[in-house]
């Protein structure tokens, strides 16, 4: 019975849908990063100094979700979550594909059928949900920042000309690798995949002055390969910036609703890929202005990616079509508590990249992680590209010697069927040691 109940409160949509609210004529941006952990950006807790002035302004002008979480943790999966407002088991979206199920709505098509002009720039096969998407600018734009600026500003001038509203989502490639490396300082970038160089504009971060979270050893190896991160998230905030400038200078800032988030944790042995807190928190900020008090934080919700599409047919007062596992936010945005979001919630994940099947479940409270790898049989190795970077090559290289990291390498790879963890930890019972902040 406790197996049928745990399955029905997974498979069914987290919150019955009212009717919409009356139309605004609001335009959205939404910005993505890309394998960005949540506490890498300065707002939220970054200890790196300066490392995201422009997505800090944002929060100070918005709202700051402090318990945003995406809907799987590798990319095309988690992004087409944002599209169908579903979990990807009931969109089956699950993988790198394209939806199984068909005539599941989407923002694409419902947006575009109600008078939306609707575009994405960067990561374009990985954010469309059926190959027929209605997109009306859909373009590969490579790490050039100024691309991102002239392209978006060609879109929102076309969709003024139109007298339509815009749905604009833009994926910073950033910090997925490859990283913008901190020994290319003084260097002339060349071009990568026909598209001009890549911006080399603001700070660069060495090895020496970088923050070592306690989840992986403090090594030079490590130490170099958090120094290219810390640079790549850099710029990843310069994207966000140009765009946020770009309604300014449209004078359009306004009526247009900006989210920002990232699409799931760094590419480390706790975090992309797996369902752990780290893997799946992602750092959720919203500004309206006029409807959202500037610099406000909601520390009581869990609110999800899921929730973007049901928050922009609220907005724009287009009917729901049913079938949402996201809520609208707009209860949130006025300080309220969201119904059956404060106590419990549930994050998944599906398969990595190439479609391997790895499910976990994990039920989150505000300080507890209960997790349930379903793949273990207590033979099967879990295998993904994060765990060949430093990061696990340190940990393996340290637990020949170091006890504190001896049990690690195993439990990366085989993991447990159930276990419980307290607020951000995820290095299970053998160690006392907290890898992440609460």
């Amino acid at each position: 019975m406790k197996q049928l109940l745990l399955c029905l409160v997974w498979c069914l949509p987290w919150s019955l849908m009212g009717a919409p609210a009356e139309r605004q004529d609001v335009n959205f941006l939404v910005i993505t990063a890309d394998d960005m952990n949540w506490n890498s950006v300065g707002c939220f807790g970054s200890p790196m100094e300066g490392i995201t002035p422009s997505l800090d302004r944002l929060a100070g002008q918005g709202m700051r979700f402090a318990q945003a979480h995406v809907a799987s943790t590798v990319c095309m999966p988690s992004r087409n979550a944002i599209n169908s407002g579903r979990l990807p088991h009931r969109s089956g979206g699950e993988g790198f594909h394209h939806f199984r199920l068909s005539d599941i709505s989407t923002i694409p098509r419902t947006s575009s059928r109600n008078g939306y002009r609707v575009g994405i720039l960067e990561k374009v096969s990985h954010s469309t949900p059926y190959p027929d998407a209605p997109w009306d600018l859909a373009e590969e734009m490579g790490r050039n920042t100024e691309l991102f600026y002239e392209e978006a500003g060609a879109f929102m001038e076309d969709a003024a000309k139109a007298g339509r509203q815009f749905y604009l989502v833009v994926n910073s490639h950033y910090p997925h690798q490859p990283y913008h490396t901190h020994s290319s300082e003084g260097q002339e970038l060349s071009s990568r995949k026909g598209k001009p160089a890549w911006s080399h504009l603001g700070p660069i971060f060495h090895p020496a002055e970088v923050f070592v979270p306690e989840f992986v050893p403090d090594t030079p190896e490590v130490r170099g390969e958090l120094a290219d991160y810390y640079c790549s998230v850099r710029r990843c905030d310069y994207v966000a910036g140009r765009l946020i400038d770009l309604l300014e200078v449209r004078k359009i800032a306004q009526n247009t609703i900006v989210f920002f988030l990232a699409d799931h944790g760094m590419s480390a042995p706790s975090a992309k890929g797996n369902a752990y807190p780290n893997s799946t928190r992602t750092p959720t900020i919203v500004r309206w202005p006029g409807k959202i008090t500037p610099g406000t934080v909601d520390t009581r919700n869990f609110v999800s990616t899921m929730d973007i599409f049901p928050t922009l047919l609220d907005v724009a007062g287009i009917k729901f079509p049913g079938g949402f596992d996201g809520v609208s936010l707009l209860p949130a945005f006025a300080g309220k508590d969201l119904a059956d979001r404060g106590d419990v919630f549930f994050t998944q994940f599906y398969a990595k990249n190439g479609n391997g099947q790895y499910n976990m479940r994990t039920a989150l409270t505000h300080r507890y992680a209960y997790v349930f790898n379903a793949f273990y049989n207590g033979q099967r190795l879990y295998t993904t590209t994060s765990l060949s970077r430093s990061f696990f090559q340190a940990i393996v290289s340290l637990g020949k010697a170091d006890p504190a990291w001896k049990a690690l390498p195993s439990f990366c790879c085989t993991r447990p069927e159930i276990h419980l963890t307290t607020g951000s930890v995820w290095r299970h019972h053998f160690s006392q040691r907290h890898a992440f902040g609460r």
